[in-house]
């Protein structure tokens, strides 16, 4: 149920103003196994950076398109990191991991 949530946050979060997908600029949505909270998109069939602080990542969408404020993050540093608050509400981006707040170790 959580997840359902999760998707509706990143959905709103993806919408793409003008309705185009341009060609190429389609983005990998994956989310961290350590905290499922944790979300990342990259260009498509790019390997997600920090893989040992999230501990591994899980790939929740494909192909997919995104707003021109996310694609502009990702071309700038490779990727768009974000934390979904817990009441699915919103989101915070994230620079790195260790900013997130990581509970546990």
């Amino acid at each position: 149920m959580a997840e359902e949530g999760s998707e509706l946050s990143i959905k709103a979060l993806n919408s793409n103003e003008a309705g185009e997908t341009e060609p190429g600029a389609v983005f990998d949505n994956f989310r961290s196994l350590r905290d499922p909270n944790l979300m990342i998109f990259v260009g498509r069939d790019a390997v997600p950076p920090f893989r040992f602080k999230a501990g591994g990542w899980e790939l929740i969408q494909s192909s997919i398109s995104l707003g021109p404020a996310m694609k502009a993050r990702i071309a700038e540093k490779g990727f768009f990191m974000c934390r979904v608050n817990e009441d699915q509400s919103g989101w915070t981006e994230l620079t790195d991991i260790v900013s997130a707040g990581r509970n546990g170790k």
